[in-house]
């Protein structure tokens, strides 16, 4: 019996043969794409990605390659998540970590806070926005890394739910070709940037293994 096409605007990327699917790394890799939500976008240029541990949901920039060598889950309380880019036309990249977590660090932002701020030698003041997912802290600094220049934004994102659920974040964004003068990074660009994918983070207020929620 054929499928209605109702059952077939039903189907995952997941399900979906890759060559029906959009040209991107998000929908192209067999480690991402069985994480994608749709392929309809959420926002210019990013698609929606939900979490293997079910925890969140997080946008996928369309530009980026899910690095899943360096990503993975530990049970149902701890993933990482890492992106990159690079693109030697704009003389621009960028390296980034997502780690979730439930109970435990999540519960003492402070440790992981104060964790970043030994390892970057960070001493100012963290910055603070809100959204409607939960509460960010976060701050910025310039490296000297082998020898150029690299600008790192880290911080830690905190449920706004009664779950105890938090996200630490790096980011470190650099020139490609770092000998050549058109080697700039606009630093307020890349806040701009990655603010905006943090805020798109949205808590399940729930463990993996469907334990405590906001509701509870």
């Amino acid at each position: 019996m054929d499928s209605s096409p109702e059952e077939e605007t039903e189907k995952t990327p997941a399900e979906m043969d890759p060559v029906d699917l959009p040209q991107i790394d998000a929908f192209q890799s067999e480690h991402s794409r069985e994480l994608m939500v749709s392929t309809e976008p959420v926002a210019e240029g990013f698609y929606l990605m939900r979490s293997k541990i079910d925890a969140f949901t997080i946008w996928f920039p369309e530009e980026a390659v899910f690095m899943y060598n360096a990503s993975g889950v530990d049970g149902d309380h701890y993933e990482k998540m890492r992106f990159a880019y690079e693109s030697e036309e704009e003389n621009r990249g960028y390296l980034v970590d997502f780690q979730y977590n439930y109970s435990g660090y999540a519960e003492r932002p402070d440790w992981i806070l104060d964790n970043l701020r030994k390892r970057w030698d960070y001493e100012e003041d963290w910055k603070e926005v809100e959204d409607e997912h939960g509460l960010t802290y976060y701050g910025y600094t310039i490296e000297d890394l082998e020898g150029y220049q690299s600008y790192i934004i880290m911080g830690y994102k905190v449920s706004s739910k009664e779950a105890p659920q938090g996200m630490e974040f790096l980011y470190i964004a650099s020139c490609v070709d770092k000998d050549v003068e058109s080697c700039q990074i606009d630093l307020a660009e890349e806040e701009e940037y990655l603010l905006q994918w943090v805020k798109s983070i949205e808590f399940s207020g729930t463990r993996g293994d469907g334990g405590e929620t906001d509701d509870e």
